[in-house]
């Protein structure tokens, strides 16, 4: 041993720079698998989706020590920090999903194999309420959703282990809870975006609770004594069924894509899945396996103009990620506020309610295009509540212990919103995960930016315009590099804004402030002068 000497201290080697590069390609393969394996199973052509092995073996990406370092980068100004804050938000939440990758399993396998007994017959869990609202018999509908809601709350345990476990994950990083991490990460903030919520329901009260009155009383039932079946049967529009018609579906989707200059035959990259299968999930979805290059739209055919409405509205999000640039980081090309691709597809969407498409792709004479276009304005009315509503108690829902009193706030909430009884087993199986309702509610705002902006460039028929097409692909291109506020400030608006939506309704529906009951319009606050 030397002694006597100093010994020469070695400089400490500075930290590896955080390599974005290489961080943005694995969470493109990871994203590819796990986009695979959602598809698969969701269509109906595994039973497993194999979750926890993808998330161990990228877990890397979502580690506590990826996310201090990506935080680290995002509180900068340019692309660099923008993109780190795209990553970052996509590390925490897929953070949260590796803690409960088991349980989003368990939920997945056993919702895709459950069945319920009804009158002799087993029907898939997934397809007893769409069946359920099938039913024009008012006691037979609700005897089976009162079966769905039994199934519903065999499950809720599993469901109820994985909130838990997940807002315990939320707190170790260091949030309060779930929208103290959306304020933190997604770039708005939910308590402002409920205040904008409650203001839009407040002011679409009277124009909703007139046309339900009137809706409900075409069934023969009183406002005050429907269901959410009831509520939903009147949604389905099955009277509507023989104008959509299954094989004139995509024929529609192609001639609209045409109007715009699309030609959906020559996109290699989107795939249409819209074979009935028995275990498909019966929500349709977009599953982004490659952005750019292999994008699956994936829809459960029932029959009736929900099927188009579903498909142009998944055919949104699959065209916005088909044109999405391939020259784009991963951060911009897969990820980004989802408001944005929510709006795109509403936006398509939304063409089914227009009477001037109708006539043209479906083919109904202008009188009954009208009358077509006053229900799905009601539908679109109750879906914008609805959502507010979901906001509203999921916020409520992430911050209160006690799940018993979270299931009386979502009966309560819900009720009060769309005045129809709601059954409180639904608490957990109507919420997404990290409060992507927000984005939901927000996408109503940009689709209806979007599309005032469409209608004043291009005319109220705007979708036969290839120059309007131009302007979207040129938008989609973006990926969602921009957020949902820099897009509606691109068309000239200062803000997100509920009022275009509902000036919109309001043109479409038929008497809602004399068409029923002469002036004195009944809401669920009582009657009112108008």
């Amino acid at each position: 041993m030397t002694t006597g000497a100093t010994p020469t201290k070695r400089p400490r080697r500075a930290p590896a720079r955080f390599d974005l590069a290489a961080y943005g390609a694995e969470l493109d393969r990871f994203m590819e698998q796990v986009g695979e394996a959602y598809y698969r199973q969701l269509a109906g052509l595994e039973a497993a989706m194999g979750l926890e092995a993808i998330y161990r073996e990228h877990a890397g990406l979502f580690h506590a020590r990826a996310i201090r370092l990506l935080d680290k980068l995002s509180g900068g100004e340019g692309e660099e920090a923008a993109q780190a804050r795209a990553l970052r938000a996509f590390a925490v939440e897929e953070h949260l999903s590796a803690g409960v990758a088991d349980l989003t399993e368990r939920i997945a396998s056993t919702e895709a194999q459950a069945v319920v007994v009804w009158r002799g017959e087993r029907i898939a869990y997934r397809d007893v309420w769409n069946r359920a609202t099938d039913i024009a018999h008012r006691a037979e509908r609700n005897a089976l959703a009162a079966s769905y809601y039994e199934a519903v709350e065999a499950i809720n345990p599993l469901r109820q282990e994985r909130l838990l476990r997940m807002a315990d994950a939320v707190r170790e990083l260091g949030y309060a809870d779930v929208p103290d991490m959306v304020r933190q990460t997604a770039g708005f903030h939910p308590e402002a975006l409920a205040a904008q919520q409650r203001a839009f329901l407040v002011d679409s009260e009277t124009v909703y609770f007139a046309a339900l009155r009137r809706n409900l009383a075409e069934i023969d039932i009183e406002q005050g004594d429907a269901s959410r079946a009831d509520l939903a049967r009147i949604l389905r529009g099955s009277g509507w069924d023989a104008w959509f018609p299954a094989r004139g579906m995509v024929p529609a989707l192609r001639s609209t894509l045409a109007g715009m200059g699309i030609d959906l035959d020559a996109q290699g990259a989107i795939q249409l899945d819209v074979e009935r299968r028995e275990r498909k999930s019966p929500r349709a979805f977009c599953a982004t396996v490659r952005v750019p290059d292999d994008v699956r739209l994936v829809i459960q055919p029932r029959g009736g103009w929900d099927d188009y409405a579903a498909l142009l509205h998944e055919a949104g999000h699959a065209e916005h990620f088909a044109h999405v640039s391939p020259d784009l980081p991963v951060a911009f090309r897969r990820l980004g506020d989802a408001s944005l691709t929510e709006g795109y597809a509403a936006l398509l969407e939304l063409l089914v309610g227009e009477p001037a498409w109708l006539m043209e792709h479906v083919g109904m004479p202008e009188t009954e295009a009208v009358a077509f276009a006053d229900f799905n304005a009601f539908w679109q009315l109750a879906r914008a509540r609805a959502l507010a509503a979901r906001l509203i108690y999921e916020l409520f829902l992430h911050r209160e212990p006690d799940l018993d009193l979270a299931r009386e706030q979502y009966a309560g909430m819900i009720g009060h919103t769309l005045g129809v009884i709601t059954a409180p087993q639904e608490y957990l199986a109507q919420t997404d995960d990290h409060l992507y309702v927000a984005r939901y509610a927000r996408s109503v705002m940009v689709q209806g930016a979007l599309s005032a902006w469409l209608q004043a460039g291009f005319g109220e028929s705007w979708w036969r315009s290839p120059e309007a097409g131009g302007a979207l692909t040129r938008s989609w291109s973006r990926g969602q590099q921009w957020n949902a506020q820099d897009v509606v400030a691109h068309l000239g608006y200062d803000r997100l804004d509920w009022r275009p939506v509902l000036r919109q309704i309001r043109t479409r529906l038929i008497g809602e402030m004399s068409g029923y009951g002469g002036p004195n319009i009944t809401t669920r606050a009582g009657t009112r002068k108008v």
